[in-house]
């Protein structure tokens, strides 16, 4: 019996993906990515890699896609004042 070797593709380009929301749950590595924008909740496919965390987002990869999530903001200029 011949045993096949399986190498990852490195040529396979990825789609990016740029929009502004926030996490609902933690990211972690092996999990699906729960994400919440201004009109939509949405899981993406597993989480491969955390490559950047700042205070104005994170940039991850998934097994389709690699995305920049930007953080929503509220402007203090919209903000409830209370007396």
């Amino acid at each position: 019996m011949k045993r096949h070797r399986k190498e990852p593709l490195q040529n396979v380009k990825k789609t990016i993906v740029t929009m502004t929301g926030t996490p609902s749950l933690p990211l972690r590595i092996g999990e699906n990515a729960w994400i919440r924008t201004r009109h939509q909740f949405f899981t993406t496919s597993m989480v491969l890699k955390i490559m950047e965390v700042a205070e104005d987002g994170i940039k991850f990869e998934t097994c389709n896609t690699i995305y920049h999530l930007r953080y929503e903001t509220i402007s203090a200029e919209s903000g409830v004042m209370c007396a």
